[in-house]
């Protein structure tokens, strides 16, 4: 039996769910009960505000040390449950943890609030504003409401540890596959922070249960969501008027190749980035643009790609895959044949696909390891293909010698993207990446000028 939500101090029912080999022991709420689970962190809020914001990283450092550390029992009970929850294999599980661990330490953490906020001490008193007779300070929200995700592992610790450097309290809202990780994490912080479990709370209920979001919105000061649209859609009319909003909606990512970059190390580098996270975020590729003409051809680059997922599904297995993303996989295999496309396909059921199209339209991939590889004439004619999802694009893939990509790197940024990185990190993105465009920890403050 796993408690399989983050609730201090307050009785709830509960409901049995078996996983796999473990059995879950998840929350049964009412709308009532969210509301007073609101007042009660918006009143420890008042005494977590008062700390120091260099305290509160060096906790969260020392719960993130832990995690870092593969003999952890923590770290090792995460590797053992989190597959079968999850969906990811174990092997891909581990390498998540690593990478999204890495970029949590207090280092990077202090790094993340001078970057933003250049003197993190704003957080703790009023501060000297350069150049002007102006002092600053800068207040968090006493209550955020978090929704998140499930189809990238480790958003919502990120989104927590943000509304923790913000010294608000945080009420999480958190899918089936994502749970049991933050549940875990904040028992971490609650083992080397005692005071931190009057703060938070992760729980979990049904999308479709409106009627909780809305009461988990009602006392709420700030709501940060991702989701699809419809999501979103369905959850904005929910939030109080007057209330801020975060919402991160649905968005995609992209790359694009010179003819003289084509090489296997650099198949391995799109591997890569389509193999992390079983490529399920907005920061996968959906297709790659390759300029023709180099001295290895468009399609024996895909040849190459194909060679290196097929050895990448090797080291880093598969996870689940639901029939609905097999049976659309399926489809694409035979529709790019007799569109005269190629496809390249793992042996084994879908875990891995390469569809080579000579049809330059940007086309969205089901994902699950599935990928375009399109070529171009040149460059100079990808503008028109991008345009029509101008707004959806998040980062953009590139490998293109300098003094050609600055041209078309500015064209393609006033259209929309928000992240320009080398093929093979789409996927790990510093913390202070400005993701939807904007930034993760001045969105959440309400800043206060004193003019003396």
């Amino acid at each position: 039996m796993i408690k399989a939500y983050f609730l201090s101090e307050m009785d709830i029912l509960e409901q049995e769910q078996v996983v796999g080999t473990l059995i879950l022991s998840l929350p049964e709420l009412s709308s009532a009960q969210l509301i007073e689970i609101s007042n009660r962190l918006i009143a420890a809020q008042e005494k977590f505000a008062k700390e120091s914001i260099y305290d509160i990283v060096a906790w969260i450092d020392q719960a993130v040390t832990r995690w870092r550390d593969p003999s952890d029992p923590i770290r090792q009970e995460a590797e053992a449950v989190l597959p079968q929850v999850c969906g990811l294999s174990k092997e891909m599980v581990q390498v998540v943890l690593d990478d999204l661990f890495k970029n949590l330490t207090g280092s990077v953490l202090l790094q993340l609030l001078e970057s933003e906020l250049v003197e993190p001490n704003l957080l703790d008193r009023f501060c000297p504003k350069k150049k002007s007779n102006v002092m600053t300070r800068a207040y968090g929200a006493p209550l955020i409401t978090h929704i998140l995700p499930g189809n990238v592992l480790g958003v919502s610790v990120v989104s927590l540890v943000c509304g923790l450097l913000v010294k608000s309290a945080n009420l999480l809202r958190v899918s089936r596959e994502e749970l049991l990780l933050t549940t875990l994490f904040a028992q971490t912080l609650q083992a080397v922070w005692p005071e931190m479990a009057q703060t938070v709370v992760v729980l979990t209920w049904d999308k479709a249960e409106l009627e909780l979001t809305k009461a988990a919105f009602e006392k709420a000061n700030l709501v940060i969501a991702y989701g699809n649209n419809e999501t979103i859609s369905a959850i904005s009319p929910l939030v109080p008027q007057g209330r801020l909003r975060v919402f991160h909606g649905h968005k995609l990512s992209f790359g694009v190749i010179a003819r003289e970059s084509i090489c296997d190390a650099l198949a391995q580098k799109v591997a890569i980035d389509i193999s992390l996270y079983d490529q399920r975020g907005c920061l996968s590729p959906h297709l790659y643009y390759v300029e023709s003409g180099g001295e290895t051809s468009v399609l024996d680059f895909a040849t190459q790609v194909a060679e290196a997922l097929d050895a990448f599904a090797k080291k880093w297995p598969k996870g689940k895959v639901s029939p609905d993303e097999a049976s659309k996989v399926q489809q694409l295999r035979g529709a790019v044949v007799s569109k005269g496309g190629k496809c390249f396909s793992s042996l084994k059921g879908v875990d891995w696909t390469v569809l080579y199209d000579p049809d330059p339209e940007f086309i969205a991939s089901p994902l699950s390891r599935t990928i375009w590889i399109k070529p171009l004439q040149d460059f100079s004619t990808v503008m028109p293909l991008l345009e029509p999802i101008g707004d959806l694009i998040q980062a953009i893939g590139i490998d293109i010698p300098e003094d050609r990509a600055l041209t078309l790197l500015e064209s393609i940024s006033k259209i929309g993207g928000c992240r320009i990185c080398p093929i093979g990190e789409m996927q790990s993105p510093p913390l202070n990446w400005h993701h939807d465009g904007g930034f993760r920890l001045l969105p959440l403050l309400r800043f206060v000028d004193w003019e003396k």
